[in-house]
C-alpha cells in the first residue's frame, strides 16, 4: 500500500488521490504516509480547502525542495472556488506534490493526469483488508483466528476497515470465534448505526427507499434495478454511486458493498417482508430469463417463499446439479422441511445429489418410495422429472448389482421427447444406460457411451456429469485391465480442475481435489494435509466414503512409509478398511502392501496374518494385492518360492484394484531374486517395474521400505536404456529421511517372535525370574533374549529398550 507514496517521493507522480467510502481508512493511510515522509526529513504540510491557494503560492516560493501537501476530506469542498484550488494543487508545479483524500472526487477534468501517469487513484476496494492484515488486526484485539476464519470474516465484511473494527469487540467477547463470524453482518447494531450516520444520512427518504428496494443482490444489473425499484432507480443509484457510499457503478449495473447489502436487505425485511419477498421473486424470474440459473436460485432462496423456490428449482435445479453446483442446490432443498408436501422435482433432486454412489441405501429407498408416490399422484410433475427418476433408479439398481426396470422407460417415446429437449437430461440417461451395460458385462459398449457423455458434458459445462462419467470410465477401464487409459482420464480430470474452482466447497470440486491428491501422492509430491483433513471432516459420519475415507487414507499413507512410529496410522487405516473398504477399494489397494509389511514389523507374523486376511476379504482372494500380502507375510520364512510363484501368476492374470500394485509386485520379486542370488531375474523385474511406473505414471511404490525400490533402481542406473532418465527421476523422489524410515522398519523386523514377546514384558516392573516363569523359559534364556534385544535396539538397559521400542511403535 506504500507504493504510491514511494513513487511520489521519487518524483514519478505529481499527485496521489484516495477516493473511498466512509470508514475505509483514508485518514489513517494519509497519516501513515505523512509520517513516512517526515521520518525521511521531507517537508509535509496539512492544509484545508480555505487555505489551498495561499498555501500553494507560499510553498512554491519558499524552497525548491519537494513539498508534500496533504488534503483530507476533499469531498466537503462545496464552492467552485475551493474546487478550483484543489485542482490547482493536484496540477501544481514539480516541487509541489499533492496527496488528496475524500469520499468521492469533487473536481472533474483530472483524467488527463491519470492518463499521463502523473496521478494514481485508489478506490474503496484498494483499501480493503487482506487475510494476513485481518489476522494481524484481530490479534491486536486479542482475537486469534485461522486462515479459514479470517477469510470468512473478510467475506462478511468485504475487508472494510470500519466493519472489521466494529466486529472486534463482538469477536473478543465470543467463546466461538468461527460461529461469531458467521453471525456478524451489516445488520449488526454497531455497523448499522455507522451506516445510518455516516453513509445513508446524506440521502433523502426517497433515495433510501430506492436503495433498499434495489439491494436484492451484490451486483444488480441496471435493468433489474429498474424492475424491482422503479423507473427512476437508475438515476438515483447513479447519484448515490457518485458519492462513493459503498455503491459502485459500471457500464451494466451497480455493485453493493457486502456490508451495505446485508444492512439494506435486513432493512427491507423490517419495513415489509411481503415487499422484500416480492422483490427477490422478481429478481429470480429476471435471472432465469437472462440465463443466470445460480443467481436465480439464490434469489429464490432469499425470497423465503416455498412456492417460488419450488418453481425456480423445477426450472434450473437439474442444470445446476449437473453443472456441479450441489452446495447451492442443497441449500435450496434444505428449506423444505420433512413434513412439507414436497413436489417431485424436490425429491428427485435430493436423490440426484446422492448419485451415483448412494452411500446411504436406506435413505435412498425412502426417497425412491416418496418419488414413486409423487409421480403417481394426479398433481405429478411434468415428464422430465419422471425420466430423471428412471435414470436414478438405474444407478440405484446398479449399486445393488441387479438389473434395472427403469432402463426400458428411458427409451419410450415420451422419454425420448424429453431427452431431445434437454441435453443434460439426455446425458444423464445415457450415463445410466452405460452404467448398466457395464453391470451386465458389456464393458466395451459401456466405455464408448461414457466417452460420449464425457466429451459432451465437458463442452456443455456440465461439470458434475463430466466428473461422474470420468470416474465411471476409470472403473470400467480398470475392470478391463486398461490401466494406462484409466490413468490418462485421471490426469485429464486433474488438468481440468480449474473448471471446478468457482465453488470450492461443492462436491464436484472436492472429488477432483481428492483425485488430484491421489495423483500427487503417486508422483511423490507433498499433499496439503489441511485440505485433505478438511475434506475428511466434511463427512464425519462417513456417508460419502469416496470423498472422506479416500482423503483420510491419502493423508495417512505417507506415515506408513516415513513415520518412525506408524502404529497410529496403521490402526486407523485398518479400521477404515473394515468399515468402508468395499466402497473405496482402489485407495486401499495402495495401502495393502504397506499395511501388511508394517504390521509384520510391529507385531509379528500372527498379527500380520490378520491384516492379510482383511486385505483378501476387501480386495478379493485372487488379486495382485492379496498375492502381495501373502508374499510379504512369507518373508520371514525360509522357502518363499510357492508364494513367489503365486505372485507371478497373479501378475500374469492382471487382476488388480490399482496399477501401482503391479509395480510393487515386480519390485518385491526383484528384491527376492536379488537376495537369493538370481541377479539376472532381479534385473528383469526392476526393468519391468520402471517400465510400468512410466506407463502408469506412478513412482510411489519405489519408496515403500518393504520393497527397497530406490536401492534396486539406483544400483542399476545407466543400465535402463531409454528409460534411464525416468529411473533417475524415480531415485530423485526419495525423501531425505527415507533411510531413517527404512532403518526403523528393518530394526523392528530384526527381532524374533520370542524377542518381541519378551520386549512386551519390559514396561511392567518385574524381575527376570518372573518373566522366565511366565514364558516357561530358564532365567539364562531370558537373559540371552534381553541381550539380543538391547543389541538390536542399540541400548544398554531395560529403560532404554522401552524408550526406543515405544518410539518405533513396538510398545
Amino acid at each position: 500500500m506504500d507504493e504510491p507514496i514511494e513513487a511520489l517521493a521519487r518524483g514519478e507522480l505529481r499527485s496521489v488521490a484516495v477516493w473511498a467510502a466512509a470508514g475505509s481508512g483514508k485518514s489513517v493511510l494519509l497519516a501513515h504516509w505523512a509520517r513516512l515522509l517526515e521520518e525521511r526529513g521531507e517537508q509535509v504540510r496539512w492544509i484545508d480547502g480555505a487555505s489551498l491557494t495561499t498555501a500553494l503560492s507560499e510553498e512554491r516560493h519558499r524552497t525548491e525542495r519537494p513539498i508534500y501537501l496533504f488534503v483530507d476530506d476533499a469531498h466537503t469542498l462545496r464552492s467552485a472556488t475551493a474546487k478550483a484550488r484543489l485542482a490547482a494543487v493536484m496540477e501544481g508545479p514539480g516541487q509541489v506534490r499533492a496527496v488528496v483524500a475524500g469520499r468521492y472526487q469533487p473536481v472533474a477534468g483530472l483524467a488527463y493526469l491519470q492518463a499521463s501517469g502523473d496521478l494514481v487513484e485508489l478506490r474503496t476496494e484498494d483499501l480493503a483488508f487482506e487475510r494476513e492484515d485481518a489476522k494481524a488486526f484481530a490479534s491486536r484485539h486479542g482475537v486469534e483466528m485461522s486462515d479459514a476464519v479470517a477469510t470468512a470474516l473478510l467475506h462478511r465484511t468485504g475487508g472494510w476497515a470500519t466493519a472489521l473494527a466494529l466486529a472486534m469487540p463482538w469477536l473478543a467477547r465470543s467463546t466461538d470465534v468461527e460461529a461469531a463470524v458467521r453471525e456478524f453482518s451489516g445488520d449488526d447494531s454497531a455497523v448499522a448505526d455507522f451506516l445510518l450516520t455516516e453513509v445513508l444520512a446524506a440521502f433523502d427518504d426517497d433515495t433510501r427507499e430506492v436503495l433498499t428496494a434495489a439491494a436484492v443482490a451484490e451486483y444488480v444489473p441496471t435493468e433489474l434495478a429498474v424492475a424491482v425499484a422503479g423507473s427512476d432507480a437508475e438515476g438515483t443509484l447513479h447519484r448515490v454511486a457518485a458519492t462513493n457510499a459503498l455503491l459502485m457503478e459500471d457500464a451494466h449495473g451497480f455493485r453493493f458493498h457486502t456490508v451495505l447489502l446485508a444492512f439494506l436487505q435486513a432493512e427491507a425485511r423490517r419495513l415489509s417482508r411481503t415487499a422484500a419477498t416480492r422483490a427477490h421473486a422478481v429478481a429470480a424470474e429476471w435471472f432465469v430469463v437472462h440465463e443466470q440459473p445460480a443467481q436465480a436460485l439464490r434469489q429464490a432462496i432469499a425470497a423465503s417463499d416455498l412456492p417460488v423456490l419450488a418453481e425456480i428449482l423445477e426450472r434450473v435445479g437439474l442444470e445446476l446439479t449437473l453443472a456441479g453446483r450441489s452446495r447451492l442446490v442443497a441449500a435450496a432443498l434444505s428449506r423444505f422441511a420433512a413434513e412439507d408436501e414436497q413436489p417431485l422435482s424436490v425429491i428427485v433432486l435430493r436423490l440426484l445429489l446422492d448419485a451415483p454412489a448412494f452411500a446411504d441405501p436406506r435413505r435412498t429407498r425412502h426417497l425412491l418410495a416418496l418419488a414413486e408416490r409423487a409421480a403417481a399422484s394426479p398433481s405429478a410433475e411434468p415428464c422430465p422429472w419422471t425420466v430423471i427418476l428412471d435414470a436414478l433408479r438405474c444407478f440405484s439398481d446398479a449399486r445393488d448389482g441387479s438389473p434395472s426396470a427403469g432402463v426400458a422407460r428411458l427409451t419410450t417415446v415420451a422419454a425420448q421427447r424429453c431427452r431431445e429437449a434437454d441435453l443434460g437430461l439426455d446425458l444423464l440417461c445415457a450415463m445410466a444406460e452405460g452404467r448398466l451395460l457395464a453391470l451386465i458385462g458389456e464393458a466395451a459398449r459401456a466405455q464408448a457411451v461414457m466417452r460420449d457423455v464425457r466429451v459432451s458434458a465437458y463442452r456443455a459445462g456440465l461439470d458434475w456429469l463430466f466428473l461422474v462419467a470420468s470416474e465411471l470410465s476409470i472403473g470400467i477401464l480398470s475392470d478391463l485391465g486398461r490401466w494406462d487409459e484409466a490413468v490418462v482420464i485421471e490426469d485429464k480430470l486433474v488438468d481440468a480442475a480449474d473448471r471446478f474452482s468457482a465453488v470450492p466447497h461443492d462436491r464436484a470440486r472436492r472429488r477432483v481435489e481428492v483425485i488430484a491428491a491421489m495423483r500427487r501422492y503417486l508422483h511423490c509430491v507433498e499433499n496439503d494435509a489441511f485440505a485433505l483433513r478438511d475434506v475428511a471432516a466434511s463427512d464425519p459420519l462417513g456417508l460419502d466414503p469416496e470423498l472422506s475415507t479416500t482423503a483420510r487414507i491419502i493423508e495417512l499413507l505417507p506415515e506408513l512409509d516415513r513415520a518412525r512410529n506408524p502404529r497410529r496410522a496403521l490402526d486407523e487405516i485398518e479400521r477404515l478398511m473394515r468399515e468402508t473398504g468395499l466402497y473405496v477399494s482402489r485407495v486401499f489397494a495402495l495401502a495393502a502392501p504397506r499395511m501388511v509389511a508394517t504390521r509384520l514389523a510391529l507385531d509379528g507374523r500372527a498379527r500380520a496374518k490378520e491384516t492379510a486376511e482383511l486385505v483378501s476379504s476387501v480386495l478379493g482372494p485372487d488379486g495382485v494385492e492379496t498375492a502381495i500380502a501373502r508374499f510379504v507375510l512369507s518373508s520371514p520364512l525360509r522357502n518363499t518360492e510357492p508364494v513367489a510363484r503365486g505372485l507371478e501368476e497373479a501378475l500374469g492374470a492382471g487382476r488388480a484394484r490399482h496399477p501401482a500394485s503391479f509395480v510393487t509386485a515386480e519390485l518385491l520379486l526383484a528384491h527376492s531374486a536379488e537376495e537369493n542370488g538370481r541377479h539376472t531375474d532381479a534385473d528383469q523385474h526392476v526393468q519391468h517395474a520402471v517400465e510400468l511406473a512410466v506407463r502408469y505414471r506412478v513412482e510411489r511404490p519405489f519408496l515403500a521400505p518393504a520393497v527397497n525400490g530406490i536401492h534396486l533402481v539406483s544400483s542399476r542406473l545407466g543400465r535402463f536404456g531409454h528409460l534411464d532418465d525416468d529411473a533417475r527421476r524415480i531415485v530423485a523422489c526419495a525423501p531425505t529421511d527415507a533411510a531413517d524410515g527404512s532403518s526403523a522398519a528393518a530394526l523392528a523386523e530384526s527381532l524374533t517372535v520370542k524377542e518381541r514377546e519378551i520386549l512386551l514384558e519390559l514396561p511392567v516392573h518385574q524381575s527376570v525370574a518372573e518373566i522366565a516363569r511366565k514364558h516357561a523359559l530358564s532365567v539364562n534364556t531370558v537373559k540371552t533374549h534381553l541381550r539380543n534385544i538391547y543389541q538390536k535396539l542399540g541400548v544398554s538397559d531395560r529403560g532404554g529398550a522401552v524408550d526406543v521400542a515405544q518410539g518405533l511403535g513396538l510398545l
